[in-house]
């Protein structure tokens, strides 16, 4: 008897967890969000035993089968997903939106950055007149933290922090931070160090520089990067004031390998006929602003207008990598080799092998500097190169176009 009360609970924690797991794999294969062109059908294949519906305009589907979803006014929707037609398992907004047409890029481009605020990157040591070491800001700071005011005066840049610090004379100051949105006071003592000066102990920086990819222009809009900058030594994404995006020359690659990443050195052209546009926004699946200097835009770029794919009209097989990484615009062949649908937003959305000799050959796949690079299939722009694989450098990740847009 105590053989069977034993076993009823733990047969039924494995029918349990099994469905659990089965539940969450359902939910990948259908995107949190959809979007629909207002006007048109729009084919999806999602093969799992759901159902799916949407009250306000009074459709229903089947996903077990390939289904056509006719497209109305645009506008937000929701649509219920049930599993087996009776288990809740997820809402998906549906989005109309109107017909959207951009100019794929593929040129390097220069990026410049100053954060809202002094970053923290870390704190340190200092060694007083004593000899003593003393930590003034530790476990008071911590790296990410955005410094916006000393002593209820707004910052500028890290210089003005510097000056306030030093001139405070070992009293206290008091920095307003932002920390994940949250605004703080803090209170720091600054030490005199043996060179005569007060330091807090901080490490901070204000600003940042490197080289991507341009992915597209739309009238004066502009994306680019595919994934959003990060701050090289906390990790976070960087919390933007202005940028600017800016024309830049490749003066050297080096190609990738098992292990090794390969990566782009490069100039940026900070003269006055290097100016692109402003970076307004820095966000998970790139770097978004206006292109203000159109005709600064280098020659190479082809001017025709291509449509955008949706999530629903990209598909393993043959695609295109458009860049002008070797001092020419050329498009590039590779396989799509995967899709990952079920998260909204993410940098990884497609799975992608370069395939093409030329590009092999002159850089081993995908080295840092391309990412933000168009991809294109079936003559529409689907998606943006965002990672390498640092174990097989032909290998890689790319954002859905429809995200960074």
């Amino acid at each position: 008897m105590k053989g069977k009360l034993w076993f009823f609970p733990f047969f039924l924690s494995i029918s349990f967890f099994g469905g659990w797991g089965w539940m969450e794999y359902y939910r990948t294969c259908i995107p949190n969000e959809i979007q629909v062109i207002a006007g048109s059908k729009e084919d999806f294949d999602f093969s799992i035993p759901a159902s799916a519906s949407m009250e306000t305009v009074d459709q229903q589907w089947t996903l077990q089968y390939p289904f056509t979803m006719t497209a109305w006014d645009t506008g937000s929707y929701e649509m219920k997903v049930r599993l087996f037609g009776i288990i809740p398992l997820k809402t998906v907004q549906v989005e109309a939106i109107e017909e959207a047409y951009v100019i794929p890029c593929g040129t390097p481009v220069g990026i410049y950055m100053e954060t809202q605020g002094v970053m923290v990157i870390d704190t340190g040591v200092i060694t007083d007149q004593n000899g003593m070491e003393t930590a003034p800001a530790a476990n008071i700071l911590q790296a990410g933290d955005y410094i916006q005011a000393v002593n209820g005066s707004l910052l500028s840049d890290k210089e003005q922090l510097i000056n306030a610090i030093q001139e405070s004379a070992g009293q206290d100051v008091v920095l307003t931070v932002n920390r994940n949105h949250q605004a703080y006071d803090v209170r720091i003592r600054p030490v005199q160090g043996q060179d005569g000066i007060y330091k807090a102990g901080i490490w901070v920086r204000d600003d940042m520089q490197g080289i991507g990819t341009l992915t597209y222009v739309a009238e004066n809009q502009f994306g680019a990067l595919g994934h959003g900058v990060n701050d090289i030594d906390t990790g976070k994404l960087v919390e933007l004031k202005r940028g600017e995006l800016r024309k830049a020359s490749i003066l050297g690659l080096t190609p990738g390998e098992s292990g090794e990443p390969g990566s782009v050195s490069g100039v940026v052209d900070y003269s006055e006929t290097g100016v692109l546009g402003t970076i307004e926004t820095n966000s998970e699946c790139g770097i978004i602003g206006s292109i203000t200097e159109p005709e600064h835009l280098p020659e190479d770029i082809n001017q025709t207008l291509v449509p955008i794919g949706l999530k629903q009209d990209v598909h393993t097989g043959t695609a295109y990598l458009r860049s002008n990484i070797s001092g020419q615009m050329k498009d590039y062949e590779i396989q799509i080799t995967e899709l990952h649908l079920g998260n909204s937003h993410t940098t990884k959305g497609l799975e992608i092998q370069v395939t093409d000799p030329e590009l092999l050959a002159l850089t081993g796949g995908i080295i840092q500097g391309m990412s933000g690079s168009p991809i294109l299939q079936d003559g529409k722009l689907v998606g943006a190169v965002t990672h390498v694989f640092v174990s097989d450098s032909t290998r890689g990740y790319g954002v859905f176009i429809e995200q960074m847009l």
